[in-house]
């Protein structure tokens, strides 16, 4: 796993805008759930969902990337993070956007 860095002058870790799917569950629960991301840097996920999370849930997440390499099919993200932002529009049946620090992630290939 590899720590997550701390920024010491208030600047943000670089956003890539990615669409992928993302599996997530809270850390305790054997249910995983789906996701589409938004963006992703080394120190933290935004990804909408239609399931509700808590604010301080520590959450398990999955991404899968397709990777230049010489092995086929997609490479593997697993990710520990915990929930510290919850955006939703005013409409009932809108996804929820929520926001993830990351705090360990390690690449399965």
């Amino acid at each position: 796993m590899v720590p997550r860095e701390t920024f010491q002058n208030g600047d943000r870790a670089r956003r890539f805008a990615l669409r992928l799917p993302v599996h997530f569950r809270e850390s305790d629960s054997p249910t995983w759930l789906e996701g589409t991301t938004e963006n992703i840097s080394h120190t933290g996920v935004l990804f909408l969902s239609s399931a509700p999370v808590a604010p301080k849930t520590t959450l398990d997440l999955r991404l899968q990337v397709t990777a230049a390499t010489r092995r086929k099919g997609p490479t593997e993200i697993r990710c520990k993070g915990t929930v510290v932002r919850l955006e939703q529009e005013n409409l009932p049946e809108t996804p929820i956007a929520v926001g993830v620090a990351i705090t360990d992630y390690r690449i399965v290939s």
